[in-house]
């Protein structure tokens, strides 16, 4: 049976997980998409093996102009930037089609209240881009929190080291006000799925965050206006002479990561408290390159602890009260280590009918608790996380 989609943002990363989706051999087609570039969808499409392109694709310039169209669509996903999250999911909202939405849902909490209200009713009909709780080695971490093995958590510290962290400097990720600054960008995912891991949500955070390195007095120009290429580290000439440590520049002409309109943080750290008295903590850092990247987290229980790391694809169990250790290396193929095709896989079985697993409630769970991050490392006190989701009252 055919799945007809259609696309709302088909940029580099929306047209990547087409591509999972077509790998899947399951029937769906793209038969309309609405992005700005217009017609260059088309070749970009054509340039990336595995995108399922209907022959009849038709080209939209005006979002509301295909979703007149409603009708002739079983699904639509969101891949816009950040910023058009929710607006662009709440114009869908209105058709009752199944929406596969990107992260971060929502950067301010006056879209996340609105997202909210417009999918009050059908909290199984969109799933949420969260990778991470889909791949197969979380999978296997989870099934052994729940079996009880490691027995009462108290704590999990959490992790994310991030060896592409230049993108966020150097690309347009640098505007805060667009993506909604960095926990909204990176911690979304690791707060969704410490969540997860607790079966609960966070009541409270406090947070802090550290700019030391990015930022500065620079004017913003590109490395090819500056004359100080020579010298500065990460400068095109200097990322090449490395030999392939990009450290998210990448070898081309890129912003100036030292300019005074940086407003990212290097560095960000927060407090997760929820209502049983566990707590978590979490750490990210975007200065980190090479074989220093790293992303996972340390669960501890009573019984014992699981160390997992997405990098090595491996988990480690130690038993407290005995003598084992198992190291378990669980192997996945595929973008964000095998989590996208099972996002592709669940938003065809969504589309059918099915529920998801990766809900619009997780969405703005998360992004409440990263939006309370963010307002808690400008007043240095614990925020309250509200409970933003009508269906959970």
């Amino acid at each position: 049976m055919t799945c007809r989609l259609a696309v709302i943002g088909a940029g580099s990363r929306m047209t990547g997980f087409l591509a999972e989706i077509g790998r899947l051999r399951l029937g769906a087609t793209v038969v309309a998409v609405a992005d700005p570039v217009g017609e260059e969808v088309r070749s970009r499409f054509a340039a990336t093996p595995d995108v399922p392109v209907d022959g009849d694709l038709r080209i939209f310039s005006e979002v509301d102009e295909m979703l007149e169209h409603a009708e002739g669509y079983d699904g639509v996903l969101v891949g816009t930037r950040c910023s058009l999250h929710t607006p662009m999911a709440v114009k869908v909202a209105a058709t009752g089609l199944p929406l596969f939405l990107e992260k971060p849902v929502a950067t301010s909490w006056e879209q996340l209240r609105g997202l909210a209200a417009a999918f009050a009713h059908r909290p199984d009909s969109v799933v949420v881009s969260f990778p991470l709780r889909t791949t197969p080695l979380f999978q296997r971490v989870l099934e052994e929190v729940r079996s009880g093995r490691i027995g009462v958590v108290n704590q999990v510290q959490a992790y994310n080291y991030v060896p592409y962290g230049g993108v966020y400097f150097g690309h347009w990720y640098r505007d805060h006000d667009e993506t909604g600054g960095l926990f909204l960008q990176k911690a979304t995912h690791d707060f969704d799925y410490i969540s997860l891991l607790l079966d609960s949500r966070p009541e409270a955070v406090a947070a802090t965050t550290t700019q030391k390195v990015y930022g500065g007095t620079m004017p913003d120009i590109m490395c090819s206006q500056c004359d100080r290429t020579a010298t500065c580290p990460e400068s095109p000439e200097n990322v090449a002479a490395r030999g392939g440590e990009l450290g998210g520049m990448m070898y081309g002409d890129h912003w100036c990561a030292f300019s005074a309109s940086v407003r990212h943080e290097d560095a960000g750290s927060a407090l997760l408290l929820y209502p049983d008295g566990t707590h978590a903590v979490y750490n990210q850092n975007f200065l980190t390159r090479r074989s220093a990247g790293r992303r996972g987290a340390v669960i501890t229980g009573y019984l014992g602890t699981i160390r997992f790391d997405w990098w090595d694809e491996k988990l480690t169990v130690i038993e407290h009260h005995g003598t084992a250790v198992d190291e378990i290396e669980v192997k996945a193929g595929g973008d964000h280590a095998g989590g996208d095709v099972e996002l592709a896989r669940m938003f065809l079985e969504v589309v059918a009918g099915g529920p998801s697993r990766s809900t619009l409630a997780d969405g703005i769970a998360s992004a409440a608790a990263c939006l309370a991050a963010r307002d808690s490392s400008t007043t240095r006190t614990f925020e309250r996380v509200p409970d933003l989701w009508p269906a959970t009252r």
